[in-house]
């Protein structure tokens, strides 16, 4: 499949200006939701450049595909695939509605000038049916020790993400604590996905929004999306958006991910 094939990025101009509440209630619970940041007619021309790459299995670089819920290269079929850095493949993605409206969100949220962060994308699928969870975890556990984050994420369902087909839980507050420790789903180093150890998940909030609204959290938030059990894919497309990491004053270990890197050297050894 190549880039002909994808139609033109629908025209449209839908801008969101942050608010200072909404400023004030990421701070203090280290996630927001907003009801509406880009038109139903890119969401619509977001799924098919979704539907395209995982059509394909190939992600957009070597590696750049691979299911988070199962061994890397496991028969049959996928559980929770990921695309990695989609727009490397297509640059329109850059020229979104979406990301520009998600851009000076993170801005506001972090207190920073839009021209200072760096952003990359991921898209994960839940099939209908069988999408496995995506459990409780801390973005910043898959990143290494050795620096300081500044970091916002975005996350747009391009369907109605419900509590049934996995919509996104957060702890609010938690983003305030330590990287806590982490396995690899089912303790095995060979699947990608991490959980947190010990997460205290007890007054866990469930934000269920529709295709098209987004949610931000803090890379330190404990939060999970349940599985999907409904007949209909659940399709998300998520941003990073960064500072310049900084060297760390203090490195604490992190051995699962010594332990995945391991396993991604032997698998990349033996192909």
């Amino acid at each position: 499949m190549t880039d002909v094939d994808l139609p033109p990025l629908p025209p449209a101009r839908f801008d969101i200006e942050p608010t200072a509440e909404q400023v004030a209630f990421f701070a203090e619970n280290g996630y927001l939701s907003v009801p509406r940041i880009t038109t139903d007619e890119e969401v619509e021309w977001l799924g098919v450049v979704y539907d395209l790459l995982f059509e394909e299995k190939s992600g957009t670089f070597k590696g750049g595909y691979f299911d988070l819920a199962r061994p890397y290269d496991a028969e049959g079929d996928d559980l929770l695939p990921q695309v990695l850095a989609p727009e490397h493949r297509f640059p329109q993605l850059r020229e979104t509605v979406y990301l520009r409206n998600a851009r000076r969100m993170a801005s506001a949220l972090l207190g920073v000038d839009e021209a200072v962060l760096h952003v990359w994308g991921h898209m994960i699928l839940k099939p209908a049916r069988r999408g496995h969870e995506t459990p409780w975890h801390q973005d910043e556990a898959y990143w290494t020790s050795d620096h300081s984050y500044a970091a916002v994420g975005a996350w747009m369902p391009l369907d109605d993400a419900s509590i049934e087909s996995g919509c996104l839980h957060f702890v609010p507050g938690s983003h305030l604590g330590p990287v806590l420790s982490h396995h690899h789903i089912g303790h095995d180093p060979s699947v990608h996905g991490l959980e947190a150890d010990d997460a205290d998940t007890t007054s866990e909030v469930a934000v269920p929004i529709p295709a098209g609204a987004a949610t931000f959290h803090h890379p330190r938030m404990i939060h999970y999306a349940g599985p999907n059990t409904t007949a209909q894919q659940r399709r998300a497309y998520a941003n990073e958006f960064q500072l310049a990491p900084v060297p760390s004053e203090v490195v604490n270990e992190r051995p699962w991910l010594d332990e995945g890197r391991k396993a991604w050297d032997a698998r990349t050894i033996t192909r």
